[in-house]
């Protein structure tokens, strides 16, 4: 699920050969990192009970540029959000969002942030749409090839969870 999510959210924006070699043992053994650390990673499923996206969220893994470590703004992350083509624009992003917002405030996280893409224009959108705030970016390298990442974060995170 995280491969598709790739495949199909950054095609065109990094290399080709890059996203047809994601290996599935690698990203297991990135998984299997991120679960034991406590990270979380609930999966959205379609009518078929198939799965269609996952959000995965921990505590903060990586501040923005020039964020105090002791009065940070941010003390939760979201580390990945994905879902699969034929399931956009259905609602399951501001789902999974709400979840992740939801079970980090149990954790006493009220503030959280994300990294995206800036050539990924339908994320940022997503995004913006949801209350984030731009908070910083930095040059990543993605099968050889240097990209911005620009960091979203919305520092009381009840604003992602439903409305009654």
């Amino acid at each position: 699920l995280h491969i598709e999510g790739w495949r199909s959210s950054y095609s065109g924006l990094v290399d080709q050969a890059f996203l047809d070699g994601l290996d599935k043992a690698a990203r297991e053994k990135d998984w299997a990192g991120w679960l034991a650390g406590g990270a979380e990673a609930p999966i959205a499923r379609g009518e078929d009970d198939t799965p269609v996206g996952f959000i995965a969220f921990d505590r903060l893994k990586t501040p923005p540029p020039g964020m105090s470590p002791i009065r940070p703004l941010y003390t939760a992350e979201i580390l990945a959000l994905y879902i699969l083509p034929a399931s956009w624009r259905a609602g399951l992003g501001r789902q999974l969002m709400a979840a992740a917002a939801s079970r980090l405030l149990e954790k006493k996280h009220k503030s959280l942030c994300l990294w995206v893409l800036e050539k990924n224009t339908r994320g940022v959108a997503f995004y913006k749409a949801l209350g984030g705030e731009r908070c910083g970016k930095k040059t990543v390298e993605i099968g050889g090839k240097s990209l911005t990442d620009l960091c979203y974060g919305w520092r009381d995170t009840a604003i992602l969870l439903p409305r009654p």
